[in-house]
């Protein structure tokens, strides 16, 4: 599908030295002069890929690996290779194949990624059935959920049940649960970090899902075959369109959620790429009663809106950079309206969170035992803790 994949695995058993690949999908790698060198190219869930190539020149090499079949005759049970904690770089750090987010048993129909992170060691689940992640004694609030580099205020649907993440959309999960990386600004409880699906830039492919409460659709193509692509992903609940033509034509009440994610990227050359993203989603609880004179209406709103635009470019064959903008928006809105023949009264409770970033990364490779990451990021933040208007007609 020409999908950029983060952790390949590329090794060189002659030299014993190898490297893997960063959240975009470039490598460097450093190797000793020789006529011919065999590369392995590994990653879970895809056939190992062997490459000769000549030692003697600098190459840029794009490689492509496949899904491994499954043969029925034969089945296979494997796992990588256990290190131990003192032998990582990075400790505290899971990587979630998105294929194993997929097969874990639903809730009302509807896969989540936080009800699979809850199962890892070290986190926990606050009441049965909540999405809220404790990692380590930290609370869910403590938590820095990031989806393509854009932060993620309140990561819930469903006052808690569901998180926002559709599964389908998604490319990589990774949960940090301490020791955080200086990019991340310092957290007190986890990061956990997303990216969507990048689009088959192959054909055109289609996803959908019919749940309990809610649906999804998930859609994926080309824009110009091995040069563009898109991803268009959405899910809403239809629970109140189901009991809505059940209830009293003067007394309404609902509540509903959706989700939608968008995704393009545009090969401009090779060593430049732009990737443009985005997710909104919303939950609404409201109850009308029209009772003669008498209108009321109650109504509970939040939610999250994020958009990211990044810029990768390829210095040269040991320097890579990203650089993003990137805009993210929280809203929780409480609003009450009364009107009978003598008055009017109308109640608006508000708070939420803005942000406005800029962010540069660069990766550098100067040889196989070293990766350098560096940058920079400002970010304008807007709070709004709570803002309360009242307006009525009545005067004593």
């Amino acid at each position: 599908s020409k999908e950029l994949l983060p952790g390949v695995n590329i090794y060189s058993a002659e030299t014993g030295t190898g490297t893997s690949t960063n959240s975009y999908g470039f490598y460097s790698l450093t190797l000793q002069s020789k006529d011919s060198i065999e590369l392995s190219v590994s990653f879970i869930g895809y056939t190992t890929l062997k490459k000769k190539i000549s030692g003697k020149s600098n190459i840029e090499i794009d490689l492509e690996i496949y899904p491994e079949g499954v043969e029925l005759e034969e089945v296979i049970v494997s796992a990588e290779l256990l290190r131990r904690t003192s032998e990582e770089t990075r400790m505290s750090t899971v990587d979630i194949p998105i294929e194993q987010i997929k097969q874990i048993p639903a809730l009302l129909g509807e896969k989540d990624v936080l009800k699979v992170i809850q199962l890892m060691p070290g986190v926990q689940k606050g009441s049965e059935g909540s999405s809220g992640l404790y990692v380590r004694g930290g609370g869910p609030d403590q938590n820095l959920i990031i989806l393509d580099d854009a932060t993620v205020y309140n990561a819930s649907h469903l006052f808690g049940f569901f998180s926002l993440f559709n599964g389908d959309a998604l490319k990589s999960v990774e949960l940090t649960k301490g020791g955080f990386p200086a990019r991340y600004g310092g957290r007190l409880s986890s990061v956990l970090e997303m990216q969507m699906k990048d689009g088959n830039k192959e054909k055109f492919s289609c996803e959908a899902g019919i749940g309990i409460i809610a649906s999804r659709l998930t859609l994926e193509g080309p824009i110009k075959k091995n040069k563009s692509s898109f991803l268009v992903s959405g899910r809403r609940t239809y629970i109140d369109a189901l009991i809505y033509p059940f209830l009293p034509a003067d007394n309404k009440f609902g509540y509903f959620f959706y989700d939608f994610n968008a995704k393009a990227n545009f090969i401009l050359d090779k060593k430049n790429k732009i990737f443009v993203s985005g997710y909104f989603g919303k939950d609404k609880f409201y109850f009308r009663d029209n009772s003669g004179e008498l209108k009321e209406e109650v109504s509970l709103k939040w939610g999250n809106a994020t958009a990211t635009t990044r810029w990768n470019h390829q210095f040269n064959q040991k320097v890579f950079a990203n650089t993003s903008v990137i805009f993210s928006d929280y809203k929780f809105i409480i609003g009450y309206d009364f009107r009978d023949d003598t008055d009017e009264y109308t109640l608006r409770y508000s708070s939420g969170i803005r942000d406005f970033s800029v962010k540069s990364d660069f990766d550098f490779f100067p040889n196989p035992d070293h990766h350098i990451k560096t940058g920079v990021i400002s970010t304008y933040h807007t709070f709004t803790p709570s803002a309360l208007v009242v307006n009525s007609s009545y005067t004593d």
